[in-house]
């Protein structure tokens, strides 16, 4: 039975990494430009919301760590089947609001079919810009990238354009693959933390704090360089 179980599991974890890599590799290169590739909206449910993935991504132990309070607003960035927007709604509630932000149409949809589902009225989604989300001025608490910022290329000049939209205190929440990581994209497209925490400086931001319990991401805090004057 634990062979049975191990080799369940790893292969598991292979096919999810092929998943993404095959995600990955959809992504198309240039200045800013940003495509999941994943029209089969379907497919991809089923992979971003299977049962196994909720043993590494500890999507709940995420939210409690990030310490979101009832009244914030949180925009989830390349959210996909909004995995965490729905989680962020419930952490925000009452008078909080959740936006799950992507640039594929079928994910946003099916956002939308969720929250009416789940009855989260402060669970919302719109289709996001590869080069801008378009996120109003001092408008978010939290901005939240979970596996989604190594698909945007410029990624510097796309960080500037967040600065307007945080309010005071306001941070952005990076959570992506690990160099190491058995799953996850190809290698050589992934960012690993060193070079995410510099290109996050070179946009105007420093780190605050670091989280080290998931297996295959790391997950950095990041506030405004100038916070502290503001």
């Amino acid at each position: 039975m634990k062979i049975s179980r191990s080799l369940f599991r790893s292969t598991a974890l292979v096919f999810i990494g092929a998943l993404f890599a095959v995600r990955a590799a959809s992504a198309q290169t240039g200045p800013m430009r940003m495509h999941h590739g994943f029209q089969d909206t379907r497919k991809w449910v089923g992979i971003f919301e299977s049962p196994e993935r909720a043993k590494w991504q500890k999507p709940d132990e995420v939210v409690k760590a990030l310490a979101l309070k009832p009244g914030e607003n949180i925009a989830d960035i390349g959210a996909g089947t909004g995995y965490f927007t729905r989680r962020f709604a419930r952490a925000v509630a009452p008078g909080g609001i959740a936006t799950g932000l992507d640039v594929e149409p079928g994910m946003v949809a099916y956002m939308k079919r969720d929250a009416e589902k789940l009855g989260l009225k402060n669970y919302r989604a719109r289709v996001a810009k590869p080069d801008d989300p378009e996120l109003a001025p001092d408008s978010v608490n939290l901005i939240f990238f979970c596996d989604a910022l190594h698909h945007i290329a410029g990624r510097v000049a796309y960080l500037k354009r967040l600065h307007p939209a945080l309010r005071r205190g306001g941070r952005i929440a990076l959570v992506d693959f690990k160099p190491s990581s058995p799953i996850g994209p190809p290698k050589a497209m992934r960012i690993p933390p060193g070079e995410a925490i510099k290109e996050f400086r070179e946009a105007g931001y420093r780190p605050i704090r670091e989280f080290n319990f998931l297996p295959y991401q790391y997950f950095i805090e990041f506030v405004p360089s100038r916070a502290a004057a503001r």
